[in-house]
C-alpha cells in the first residue's frame, strides 16, 4: 500500500501559497492599474483589494491543506488550544469573509501610514509593482499564520490534546508574546543608541552651542557612507549573537548535524566573532547596494533619521532570515 506523502505546515512550506497569493494580486493591479500612477485614494483602495484577496486565497488554502493532513494523520501530535480562535467560524466562506473584512481595513490603515510618513505624493506603476511585491509576501505569511492555527483546533481536528504534554512548537500563535515586543524594543533602542554614537564620532549627530541635538538627513549622495557604518553595525550585532544561539542548538542536540560535509559552508569559522568578521565585507557589499537601489528607485534624495531607521530595520529583519539557514548549515556540519 503506497503510503501518504509527508506534509507539512502552510507556514513552514508557505512557498505555493505565497505564489499564488502574489500572483494573483499582482495580475488585478495589473489588469485595473497598468501604468497609472498612484495617489493616497489609489493606494488604500489597491490595499484593500489586497487584503480582501489574500484573505480568501489563504483561508481555503489552509483548509484544504488540513483537511488532506488529518486524512494522512500527518499533523502534529499535540496541538496548541486558543478559546479564542474556537470561537471564530470554523467554516471556511465564513471565516475567509471574516479575515477578509479585518486585513481589509488594516492594509490600507498601514499602507496609508507609510505613504504618508514618507511624504510620497505619488507612486509610479513600477515603484506600487514593487512596494506590493514586498508586502504581499509578509502579509500572505500572516494570514497563512492566523488561518492555520484557527483549523488546527479541536473543534476542527477532533484531536484533544493531552493536559501533560507542551503544545508543538510547529504550530505558533499568530499574536506574538510580549517578550517579542521587548526583545525588538531593546533591539530598536540599542540600534538607535549606537547610530547616535557613531553620528557623534563621524559628524552625523551635532550638539549645538544651545546643547540641542542635530541629527543630520541620510542623502542620496552619501548612502556609500552609510551603507559602510549600518553594515558594520548590523554584523556585529546580529551575527555573533545568532551564532552562538545556533551552535548552542546544535551542541546540545536540539537541531541534528547533518551526515555529509558541505564544502562551500564548512570553510567559515565556529568562533562567533571570527564567523562575524568573515561575513563583515560581504554584508557590507550587501547593505550598501541595498539602500542605494532603495533610494534611488523611490528617488529619496533626502531622508530624515527615522525614515531611514525604519527601511534599516525592515533590511535588517530580512537579512537575518537570510543569514540563519547559512550559519545553521555551517554549525550543522559532522563533527571531525
Amino acid at each position: 500500500m503506497k503510503q501518504p506523502k509527508k506534509m507539512r505546515l502552510p507556514y513552514m512550506n508557505n512557498a505555493t501559497a505565497i505564489l499564488l497569493t502574489l500572483g494573483i494580486n499582482l495580475a488585478i493591479m495589473v489588469a485595473l492599474n497598468w501604468g497609472k500612477r498612484f495617489g493616497l485614494v489609489d493606494v488604500l483602495l489597491d490595499a484593500a483589494i489586497c487584503g480582501v484577496t489574500t484573505s480568501v486565497i489563504n483561508v481555503f488554502f489552509v483548509r484544504r491543506y488540513v483537511t488532506r493532513a488529518l486524512e494522512n494523520k500527518t499533523l502534529p501530535a499535540n496541538l496548541p488550544v486558543s478559546r479564542m480562535m474556537m470561537r471564530l467560524p470554523k467554516n471556511p466562506a465564513l471565516f475567509a469573509a471574516l479575515c477578509a473584512l479585518f486585513f481589509g481595513i488594516v492594509t490600507p490603515v498601514i499602507n496609508g501610514m507609510i505613504f504618508a510618513f514618507y511624504d510620497f505624493e505619488a507612486l509610479l506603476f513600477g515603484q506600487m509593482l514593487v512596494c506590493k511585491l514586498v508586502y504581499v509576501c509578509f502579509l500572505s505569511a500572516k494570514i497563512l499564520e492566523v488561518a492555520i492555527f484557527r483549523y488546527v483546533q479541536p473543534d476542527v481536528t477532533g484531536i484533544i490534546p493531552a493536559a501533560d504534554v507542551p503544545p508543538s512548537p510547529l504550530v505558533k500563535p499568530p499574536l506574538p508574546h510580549i517578550s517579542y515586543f521587548q526583545q525588538l524594543y531593546n533591539s530598536w533602542l540599542t540600534d538607535f543608541g549606537m547610530n547616535m554614537v557613531l553620528g557623534l564620532v563621524l559628524g552625523g549627530t551635532i550638539i549645538t552651542s544651545e546643547d540641542y541635538v542635530m541629527i543630520a538627513p541620510t542623502l542620496l549622495s552619501g548612502i556609500l557612507v552609510g551603507g559602510i557604518i549600518s553594515g558594520i553595525i548590523i554584523t556585529f550585532m546580529v551575527v555573533p549573537s545568532l551564532a552562538k544561539k545556533l551552535g548552542s542548538a546544535v551542541a546540545n542536540g536540539e537541531i541534528p548535524r547533518l551526515p555529509k560535509r558541505n564544502p562551500w559552508v564548512a570553510w567559515l569559522p565556529k568562533n562567533n566573532w571570527l564567523l562575524a568578521g568573515t561575513l563583515c565585507v560581504p554584508i557590507i557589499l550587501i547593505t550598501m547596494t541595498v539602500f542605494t537601489g532603495v533610494l534611488t528607485f523611490f528617488n529619496f534624495q533626502s531622508l530624515n533619521f527615522f525614515q531611514f531607521f525604519f527601511i534599516r530595520t525592515a533590511y535588517t529583519a530580512v537579512l537575518v532570515k537570510a543569514l540563519v539557514p547559512l550559519m545553521l548549515i555551517r554549525y550543522m556540519q559532522p563533527q571531525k
